[in-house]
């Protein structure tokens, strides 16, 4: 799954996953969802792989339904997934 992936299907999403990112330098990037565990230290390892944490779903959901909200055209799920890895890496 990458964030366009998760775009289409995010109103499926349970919202207490986290996000968590394979490559931080690409938003196209293989990501993996989990929940919060008590040690957690922004790095899941799932098989051998690292996935570094990039936002919790509960935000993801909000950012991108007020981000839609304020445009005044539909944009693709790949500009979603673009500008919620921005917002990830920027802002959260």
């Amino acid at each position: 799954m990458n964030l366009i992936d998760f775009v289409s299907n995010i109103n499926e999403i349970d919202e207490d996953l986290i996000i968590s990112l394979k490559d931080m330098n690409d938003f196209k990037s293989d990501m993996i969802l989990s929940y919060p565990e008590e040690d957690d230290t922004g790095v899941k390892i799932e098989n051998s792989m690292s996935y570094h944490y990039l936002l919790e779903v509960f935000l993801a959901k909000e950012f991108v339904s007020d981000w839609v909200e304020s445009l005044d055209h539909l944009p693709s799920n790949e500009d979603i997934a673009k500008r919620l890895y921005e917002y990830g890496i920027n802002n959260a």
